[in-house]
């Protein structure tokens, strides 16, 4: 099949505009998408997993038996006390518990690092909630004051034409000149608000700067009812830093286990070669047994030192909890108060605010009322709209807030 050239002119010019479109149109985003996007730019979330690595290799070598030694030396003289092998190879076995101590510390904190890096995670999905949340609010009060901006404008325009007929007062021009100025500045403060915005959402996503996105999602009311004894519960069982702590205790009742063994003895092994003199020399296998004769002290010591550590950290834990029971606390009526601030507005507050406006509207219209009226009525509807937009933002923030308390998804 032929395509002529004509039909080549023709569309290669539209694809090319509708190319050019399509690079500006905003790319759509949900919440869904930007945690995606964050996990996977996140350097701190890479961090973490390599934290967890590194640990997971702490195991396979806690596991590994010591390293054979060998001794490769050119000896002088002749029977010199066993010290004329030319070749040495020793082996240590470990004896008692000393190995399956060490692989319990390695186990007990390879469990705290997975933990870690699931608080990790959970940070920064709310983190991630919190960006996406405030860039809505502000794009939301963005738009609330560009519809004041216009209706300002409007106004401004009527009483100046009004005041060239004769129809109204030079004050009516100046109060709708003051109003006006008044609209832009609140509009450029919410621009500025809106960009500040959706940049730090952007730098939270590993998004460019300059490429345009559409938060897809608006703010959502989704009444629910939490009992704090379940959420407290759960959070004992969730958090993810409770339960890194609990980890690290065992790790450090398993280290000072280990530190004990350490008096234990060891079996050894050895291979001897020797070429020294023909007429003695040979090769000969030793199994002893070696262990501390004396503590000078430093065992001794260790296990003091063991002893400290565990109970630091039986402490650092009985202050963890402390502060996991008192953010859930706070989160709990945090979000308490933010559900009945919006329920204060679904009640009718913005209901109300709008049928003022309306009635002040028809009144100017019909010459009722006079311009300060409607203005009037227009700050109150502004206000409690743009705080309806806030405490939409809250609660959604507040529930975010309450979600990463428990360690994890709400009961």
């Amino acid at each position: 099949m032929r395509i002529s050239l004509y039909r080549i002119g023709v569309i290669a010019p539209l694809l090319l505009l509708q190319a050019i479109a399509n690079a500006q149109m905003p790319r759509p985003l949900s919440l869904a998408e930007a945690l995606s996007l964050a996990q996977r730019h996140s350097p701190l979330s890479k961090a973490a997993a390599a934290k967890v690595e590194g640990a997971s290799a702490a195991i396979q070598g806690a596991k590994a038996l010591p390293n054979p030694v060998f001794t490769f030396a050119q000896p002088f003289g002749r029977n010199t006390g066993g010290l004329d092998e030319a070749y040495l190879v020793a082996q240590t076995l470990e004896l008692g518990d000393k190995r399956r101590h060490r692989q319990r510390i390695t186990r007990a904190d390879f469990e705290a690092t997975k933990a870690e890096a699931v608080g990790t995670a959970i940070d920064l999905v709310f983190t991630v909630q919190s960006a996406y949340f405030d860039a809505l609010r502000a794009d939301s009060e963005r738009q609330l004051s560009a519809e004041s901006l216009a209706k300002a404008q409007a106004f401004a325009k009527a009483a100046d034409a009004q005041f060239k007929a004769g129809d109204a007062a030079r004050s009516a021009v100046v109060r709708s000149q003051i109003e006006l100025n008044r609209a832009e500045q609140e509009n450029t403060a919410a621009e500025t608000d809106s960009e500040n915005s959706y940049a730090a959402l952007k730098s939270l996503l590993g998004i460019i700067t300059d490429e345009k996105i559409t938060l897809s999602e608006p703010l959502t009311y989704a009444p629910a009812v939490y009992a704090l004894p379940a959420l407290l519960v759960q959070a004992k069982k969730s958090r993810p830093d409770l339960r890194a702590a609990r980890k690290v205790r065992e790790s450090k009742e398993a280290e000072l286990h280990g530190v004990r063994a350490q008096s234990q003895p060891d079996l050894l092994l050895e291979y001897r070669h020797s070429t020294v003199d023909p007429t003695t020399g040979g090769d000969s296998v030793r199994i002893g047994v070696t262990l501390p004769l004396f503590d000078f002290g430093k065992i001794r010591a260790d296990i003091n030192g063991a002893k400290a550590a565990l109970k630091e950290q039986e402490a650092n834990l009985q202050e963890t909890e402390r502060a996991a029971n008192l953010e859930v606390e706070t989160a709990f009526r945090n979000w308490t108060q933010a559900k009945n601030a919006v329920n204060s507005f679904r009640t009718g507050r913005l209901t109300r605010s709008i049928e003022l406006l309306d009635m002040a509207q028809i009144g100017y219209e019909k010459g009722a009322n006079s311009y300060l009226e409607l203005l009037d009525a227009q700050h109150i509807y502004r206000a409690e709209k743009r705080d309806y937009i806030r405490a939409l933002a809250n609660y959604n923030l507040a529930k975010a807030s309450l979600q990463r308390a428990v360690g994890g998804d709400l009961p």
